[in-house]
């Protein structure tokens, strides 16, 4: 994936490495609906720089990391964690073998994929027997599709052209491929900062807007997703749903 090549990469490294505790609730979610155990196998696609995969790392018997940048799972190869396994492959271009992992992770990265029905095909082929797929990502509609298309569209350096999601379009998935109706569920994420100007930074560099500055993504940010100010920190809206589901 080109979008997630070169200075893109970069700027969205070094932003995880700036803010690490930024999106902490993020990490909750995953254990919450993701549940995993430690005599699994689970897949996590596009996985990114990798800000799920220490934590599931840490719980589960192996991890295979999926994402068609290099450079981001380069990252991931500095944990030099033993129980995980790299795959520089996308979600519409898996080639595990059938049956191999209990379950499916991704958080804000089916969005990129158009080939939605192949992703899903492969899901199917490589989880085990009622293995659980959780998909956390952006819907049509929302805030934050408004934010991206708004924002993002404009001024990330590679662009922003995605494919965000419908429940409807996510339960005929489902349907076609062979798994259960899914539980599509609203997540009211909150990623929080010390202070306001970090929220500018930090949108800056995670989505590479290099078109703007930071001082604009933070005044867009709030206009759009708005801010809030809770126990000391400042905490920025961002609204997601989950598919939670099992294949059949």
């Amino acid at each position: 994936m080109v979008e997630f090549s070169g200075i893109r990469s970069k700027m969205y490294k070094a932003c995880l490495k700036e803010f690490p505790h930024a999106r902490e609730e993020d990490i909750e979610i995953m254990e919450k609906y993701l549940v995993p155990k430690k005599d699994e196998t689970i897949l996590e696609v596009g996985a990114g720089s990798g800000i799920f995969s220490k934590p599931l790392a840490n719980i589960v018997k192996k991890l295979i990391v999926s994402d068609p940048s290099k450079e981001q799972l380069d990252e991931i190869k500095l944990l030099q964690l033993k129980n995980i396994e790299l795959i520089e492959q996308g979600a519409d271009t898996l080639t595990l073998k059938s049956e191999t992992v209990n379950a499916i992770w991704s958080f804000g990265a089916m969005h990129h994929c158009f080939n939605k029905t192949k992703a899903f095909q492969n899901f199917a082929k490589v989880l085990k027997k009622s293995g659980r797929l959780v998909l956390a990502d952006v819907w049509c509609g929302s805030k934050l599709a408004k934010h991206f298309d708004t924002q993002v569209a404009k001024f990330c350096v590679t662009g922003h052209e995605v494919a965000f999601w419908t429940d409807e379009f996510a339960e005929s998935l489902c349907f076609l491929t062979g798994f259960e109706k899914p539980k599509i569920l609203d997540l009211q994420i909150q990623w929080k900062f010390k202070s306001k100007k970090d929220i500018g930074i930090f949108l800056y560099k995670i989505h590479a807007m290099t078109k703007t500055t930071p001082e604009n993504c933070l005044k867009g940010a709030e206009e759009i997703l708005g801010i809030e100010k809770k126990k000391g920190l400042y905490c920025l809206n961002w609204p997601m749903k989950i598919i939670v589901s099992k294949k059949i």
